[in-house]
């Protein structure tokens, strides 16, 4: 066979060149969509504010449906000219009477392309990932633009043929909310569903009727900068909700903020390193909203804004995973870090005015239901009943519970003591 493959070297010779370059070529792009994909979160959120050739990642990722189609497109046809030349190369070989050369050239190039092409570049790609990115992402935007004018093209080709062939061919329906909802409701007789798993379910489910500025941390609750800012301005502790949010001087407009949760702070990169973007949303949005503008936008915060475009909360990504996965979710727990809620005599509570209605009627087992309520929060309740400020001894009655200021701090910080609207004090002989 030995001698056959060098008394043939002028026939297979050009071609062998031409797949050893298509080989390096499937590999470049085989690997580059391992490393690409492969990056993290956390890895493309350092990417946002780092070189030009990082920034640069963050943004062909950004629309991962162009990239894909664009690898996997010069993937094809790469392997396809591939193997092309293979069957060329063979048909010469075996006209010309040297078939054992033929049969080991074509199981060496089949071999070499899934090692070379495939598989220790993708292992590679997986183990080196940012380093990877680094070095193709150029190459690989200018292959993605060449095929930009041809992408509409397979499109409307694409199109003519599915009318053509599958004009009949309908797209499947999508589960709707509450269908998915009665689902979880009847897999409650199931043993193999704990209660916690239906409770985040329903949590998951509800993201879609619960707007964010229920869910956001109001303006004054979290901590703010005004550029340029030094480590030490953000005082000796974790600030709130591990964020610092970025103000323009003199008003309490949001521009971005500083991400430090998990983070450990280098002071070689500054703070500028955690610098992130926000979504911007209105308070009516839900936060089903938030969550895939958030992920769209690769970013931990959303800025909530009113009718007027002025900031009146943030909503970070922590606030939105403690909805969900959390057994009772609280917005005040997670600002004031305690219980909103204490019960100090049977069927009275102290609460605080940023305790919202829904958990409200969650925490007293009563119904509740969003569009009936024009207030979210205790504190709102109370000035749309009085229409004004509360005072220390104003009172309102709120399905079938008294209501009553007993403590006044500020705008934010409002003590009530809810009792039922039946509930008379109890003698000391009572409570003895």
């Amino acid at each position: 066979m030995l001698h056959e493959v060098l008394n043939s070297i002028s026939l297979w010779l050009p071609g062998v060149s031409l797949m050893l370059a298509l080989t390096f070529a499937s590999g470049f792009f085989s690997g580059s969509e391992t490393a690409l994909f492969s990056l993290s979160r956390d890895d493309l959120h350092r990417f946002r504010n780092g070189t030009k050739i990082e920034t640069q990642i963050v943004s062909s990722l950004s629309q991962p449906s162009r990239l894909l189609t664009a690898i996997l497109f010069w993937n094809l046809a790469i392997n396809l000219s591939y193997f092309a030349i293979s069957v060329v190369i063979a048909r010469r070989l075996m006209n010309a009477e040297f078939p054992r050369a033929a049969w080991g050239i074509s199981f060496l190039g089949v071999t070499s392309l899934i090692l070379f092409g495939e598989v220790i570049p993708k292992s590679m790609a997986v183990a080196f990932s940012k380093h990877v990115s680094r070095a193709v992402i150029w190459p690989l935007e200018y292959s993605v633009r060449a095929l930009d004018r041809v992408i509409p093209l397979l499109q409307m080709t694409t199109l003519a043929l599915q009318r053509g062939f599958w004009s009949g061919l309908k797209e499947e329906t999508i589960l709707d909310a509450d269908d998915l909802e009665k689902a979880v409701d009847l897999s409650s007789q199931s043993s193999e569903m704990i209660t916690h798993e239906r409770n985040i379910l329903h949590h998951i489910l509800d993201l879609s009727e619960i707007a964010v500025e229920e869910l956001m941390r109001p303006r004054g609750t979290y901590v703010t900068v005004c550029e340029p800012v030094a480590w030490l301005d953000l005082g000796s502790s974790m600030p709130a909700g591990d964020f610092a949010a970025i103000v323009e001087p003199g008003t309490d407009q949001i521009s971005a903020i500083y991400w430090l949760c998990d983070t450990i702070y280098n002071e070689k990169q500054g703070l500028e390193s955690y610098r992130q973007s926000v979504v911007f949303l209105p308070w009516c949005a839900n936060a089903a909203v938030a969550i895939h503008q958030m992920q769209e936008q690769m970013c931990h915060v959303a800025a909530v804004v009113d009718e007027y475009g002025q900031t009146i909360g943030v909503l970070t990504q922590q606030d939105l995973l403690d909805t969900m996965f959390s057994s009772s979710p609280s917005r005040a727990r997670r600002i004031l870090k305690r219980e909103a809620v204490l019960e100090i005599d049977h069927q009275v509570y102290h609460l605080d005015g940023l305790t919202t209605l829904r958990y409200l009627a969650q925490f007293l087992e009563i119904d509740f239901d969003s569009d009936e309520e024009q207030s979210i929060t205790v504190v709102g309740l109370l000035h749309q009943h009085l229409k004004e400020f509360p005072k220390v001894g104003n009172e309102c009655v709120w399905k079938k519970w008294k209501l009553k200021v007993i403590e006044v701090k500020g705008p934010s910080r409002i003590r009530v003591l809810m009792e039922p609207g039946h509930h008379k004090p109890r003698s000391s002989k009572e409570k003895a």
